[in-house]
């Protein structure tokens, strides 16, 4: 994929290599991520081990999906769901917030009101996301 192409994904899209080095990403990841050179600085020490199997599958060009807690440029951890495909050794992947279960009915205020920009910002991300599938599937063919 073009380097230019990969900057105005919508979404926040990696390119990283087997080792977890990140070689290009898309300028939505800088809302979301501090800026690193390494994937591995951004994922939570618990999910290491979820990290270690994506790279290892390298040679899969199977799409593997895992949870994995992040930590955003708030310093705060988030669960996202994150997609890596691999070609040519590089690894495409994509990370959106996951959805959670939460009881609204008991929930402070102030958390209410983060939780619901968080949806509206998943809603938003999903809806960049199929935009994106549509745009990288129309220039497959």
């Amino acid at each position: 994929m073009d380097t230019d192409i990969a900057k105005w994904i919508p979404i926040p899209y990696f390119q990283i290599n087997q080792e977890g080095t990140i070689l290009n990403s898309s300028n939505q990841t800088h809302s979301y991520f501090y800026p690193t050179f390494n994937i591995w600085n951004i994922v939570h020490k618990e999910d290491r081990n979820k990290v270690i199997l994506m790279l290892s599958l390298s040679t899969n060009s199977q799409p593997v999906t895992q949870y994995l807690v992040l930590q955003t440029s708030n310093k705060l951890f988030v669960n996202f769901k994150c997609t890596i495909q691999w070609k040519d050794g590089i690894g495409h992947l994509v990370c959106t917030e996951k959805k959670s279960v939460a009881d609204l009915d008991i929930t402070p205020f102030p958390i209410q009101t983060s939780l619901v920009n968080t949806k509206r910002r998943l809603e938003e991300s999903e809806k960049s996301l199929n935009t994106a599938a549509k745009i990288i599937g129309l220039r497959r063919y």
